[in-house]
């Protein structure tokens, strides 16, 4: 989870930054992905574009990626025990809690995660971690580049009606929840000041 951590502070747009990134800008970037030449198909959503830590990168088949998500797969019973949060915190992100699954075992929870310098990024994580012996361990992570935080109404119309606002269960251990107005304020507290012409 230290190589996710290193590759979404890599790859996270500048706070000054505008627009959504090309492919061909993240590629350029120093990360521990390894890049892999995949071409776009009509038929699929998304195309596989890179390894990382053993698993699958993932990209939309567009010119721009407002979205990249990262899977890994493990063989039977066998969890990964991956704690995104601490991760992430290691490396100077802030993470706090939006939305959260009603589940512990299986389920996506939904946080704003900030670095320093960097413009402030919505990242969901999908967790199914083998608790049975003949499970297999599946974890999803996305991670929006484009600078958009989705309400809640959002992340339900998008094939997750069991997210929610409760985040008691703690998942991944102690987090600050925040509101998505509060998120939202929060992301423009952190926009770089514009000029205005005269």
């Amino acid at each position: 989870m230290e190589a996710l951590a290193e590759t979404l502070l890599a790859l996270a747009p500048d706070a000054n930054a505008v627009g959504t990134p090309t492919l061909a800008t993240l590629r350029a970037k120093d990360s521990p992905i390894r890049w892999i030449d995949a071409p776009s198909s009509a038929e699929e959503t998304l195309r596989n574009v890179g390894r990382l830590a053993g698993g699958t990168v993932l990209a939309p088949n567009a010119g721009m990626v407002p979205e990249l998500t990262f899977e890994w797969d493990g063989p039977p019973g066998h969890p990964f025990g991956f704690d995104p949060v601490q991760a992430l915190r290691s490396r100077g992100f802030q993470v706090k809690a939006l939305y959260c699954s009603a589940m512990v075992s299986e389920g996506t929870n939904y946080f704003l995660v900030a670095a320093p310098g960097k413009r402030q990024g919505f990242l969901a994580v999908y967790a199914f971690d083998a608790p049975m012996a003949i499970s297999v361990a599946s974890w999803s992570i996305r991670y929006r580049l484009d600078g958009h935080i989705p309400s809640l109404a959002e992340v339900q119309a998008d094939e997750d009606v069991e997210a929610s606002t409760d985040c008691s269960k703690e998942v991944f251990g102690p987090v600050e929840q925040i509101s998505h107005a509060e998120a939202e304020a929060f992301v423009r507290s952190k926009a770089p000041a514009t000029r205005s012409s005269r």
